[in-house]
């Protein structure tokens, strides 16, 4: 999927954000330089997709049974956080 001249700016500048971050901080820059001695290479790989929410409202249909917003995983993780959805 192409992603929109907008959405592909931002995503990269995130890239070169992080990346900046990253090598910055010290323990991941001894990190990346351990892995390298041994002779990897580093790749930081970012994808922006579609999220459920974005690619189908579930109130705006007239099913009867809407789907709901979250995936059974994500009331999990949500759960794990203490994040109560009413």
């Amino acid at each position: 999927m192409d992603l929109p001249e907008h959405l592909h700016h931002l995503v990269s500048e995130l890239g070169d954000s992080l990346l900046k971050a990253l090598a910055e901080d010290d323990h991941c820059r001894d990190l990346a330089f351990q892995i390298q001695a041994k002779g990897y290479g580093l790749m930081l790989i970012l994808e922006a997709s579609p999220t459920s929410l974005a690619a189908r409202d579930p109130f705006d249909s007239d099913d009867t049974d809407p789907q709901p917003p979250f995936s059974e995983d994500d009331m999990r993780l949500m759960k794990s956080f203490k994040i109560k959805m009413d």
